[in-house]
């Protein structure tokens, strides 16, 4: 079967890459749940553009780079909530520092 056919069958891509792609996703990622969802979501966005395959690659590696782009945002994503969490855990810290008015509820050591 050529590269140009299976870009034309997308229905092939699940029985053909999805063991692949899933593996490739839970060594990156370890959530079994989380891995299968980006391995879905890389074959829905490499539907909605297939057209614009070059065909300089082989259906693989291109939804393989699709897959990696999906776990890049989900990474970057993960990451800035767990800043935000740390942030959060900070402000409720100093807050609890002080009491109503502003004053030390807790003076610091010296």
């Amino acid at each position: 079967m050529t590269a140009h056919h299976l870009l034309e069958a997308p229905e092939e891509w699940v029985d053909r890459y999805g063991d692949y792609l899933y593996r490739f996703a839970l060594a990156r990622i370890t959530d079994p749940d989380r891995a299968g969802d980006l391995v879905q979501e890389t074959f829905l966005a490499a539907l909605k553009s297939r057209g614009n395959f070059k065909r300089q690659s082989a259906p693989k590696t291109w939804l393989t780079a699709i897959l990696k782009h999906k776990i890049i945002d989900y990474l970057r994503k993960s990451m800035r909530e767990q800043t935000w969490d740390s942030e959060d855990a900070l402000d409720r810290s100093i807050d609890e520092m002080f009491d109503a008015n502003g004053r030390w509820s807790m003076r610091p050591h010296r």
